[in-house]
């Protein structure tokens, strides 16, 4: 998997990231009127996606018809990175997006306000991988100090989790160049073969892809130390559009909380569900490790955790606390 260089950000004296909680989300059976209380605003919503296994939830509640069971139609847009998915976002271009808590901090810290309006995933073994070449003469983590390494885009979570990584083998981060792939994750693997980097950061399904397709080697995990079981991405809405459209935000969490709980029970449905909508075999599919789907309301202390690692590695400059008030979660920066 790849690993990305963390830039500083600028010093403020607040910021405040809110998450909608998802309440009794789990299953729909009332009554018409009922029903009619809690219809979307919005009939047809577009739900920006980055490629990986972490977004298995939102493919499996597409294909169970879980948002058409909510009055949604949803329409998924693939976009190759996280940056370029919150700015569709912010430009109104898309109603959700489906990303790495690192962007949304990184990005409310330079204005912007956000909802979480549930967990997607966290890190397990195998899930992000920094890999290389079969032939690559880098054996070790220490051996990338002064290498390229690719990543696709920056300040997010693939280089919050590289340098943590380097950092567990007493390598500053600094000593490491992270190049952006601009294509993303599915481009990634041929470009490592072609000598553009010395080692990449992938997300599953694509370190599969890159072993399988290419006799890739799995050089380190990043789920160890400090980012161990690590939140990673969250289905998210700007504040102003949850605030505007509070009933279709609220029936978008209860299909997504259905297609989660199928994910974190149900190897067999993540693994044809990435298979189609990454448009992937199943033999690569049926082999990828699978990271952990969250189910129930957004938890505090998994934004404060990612908050804290990005504070340590440079990424914030300022602290960050995570506080439930009134039923919605309050996050913001202190210094």
């Amino acid at each position: 998997m790849r690993i990305w260089k963390l830039a500083v950000l600028p010093s403020m004296a607040a910021v405040v990231l809110s998450a909608v909680l998802a309440a009794g989300c789990a299953s729909q059976t009332g009554t018409a009127s009922e029903s009619a209380l809690t219809q979307p605003e919005l009939p047809g919503i577009t739900v920006a996606a980055t490629p990986a296994a972490d977004l298995a939830g939102l493919y499996i509640a597409q294909e169970e018809g879980l948002f058409a069971k909510q009055g949604l139609r949803v329409t998924l847009e693939k976009i190759a990175s996280n940056q370029a998915a919150i700015a569709a976002q912010l430009k109104g271009q898309v109603d959700i997006s489906a990303q790495s808590y690192v962007s949304y901090i990184a990005d409310q810290a330079a204005g912007a306000r956000f909802r979480i309006l549930a967990e997607a995933s966290t890190l397990k073994p195998g899930t992000r991988v920094l890999v290389t070449t079969a032939g690559s003469r880098i054996t070790s983590i220490t051996g990338l100090a002064g290498k390229k390494i690719g990543v696709n885009g920056t300040n997010n979570i693939g280089t919050l989790l590289a340098s943590a990584l380097l950092a567990e083998y007493g390598i500053s981060p600094k000593k490491a160049d992270f190049i952006t792939d601009p294509k993303g994750y599915t481009d990634m693997p041929r470009q490592l073969q072609v000598g553009t980097w010395g080692a990449a950061l992938l997300a599953e399904p694509y370190a599969t892809i890159a072993e399988e397709a290419y006799g890739d080697q799995e050089l380190a995990d990043t789920n160890q130390g400090t980012t161990e079981n690590f939140p990673m991405d969250g289905y998210v809405a700007t504040r102003a559009w949850a605030q505007k459209y509070p009933k279709t935000g609220a029936a978008f969490v209860r299909a997504i909380q259905e297609g989660q709980a199928i994910a974190d029970t149900s190897p067999l449905a993540v693994q044809s569900a990435i298979a189609k909508y990454d448009d992937l075999p199943i033999k690569v599919t049926a082999v990828m490790a699978i990271p952990g789907f969250p189910t129930g309301s957004v938890e505090p202390q998994n934004i404060q955790r990612v908050a804290d690692v990005m504070l340590e590695f440079g990424a914030l400059s300022t602290r960050y606390s995570a506080e439930v008030e009134n039923g919605a979660l309050i996050r913001s920066m202190i210094s």
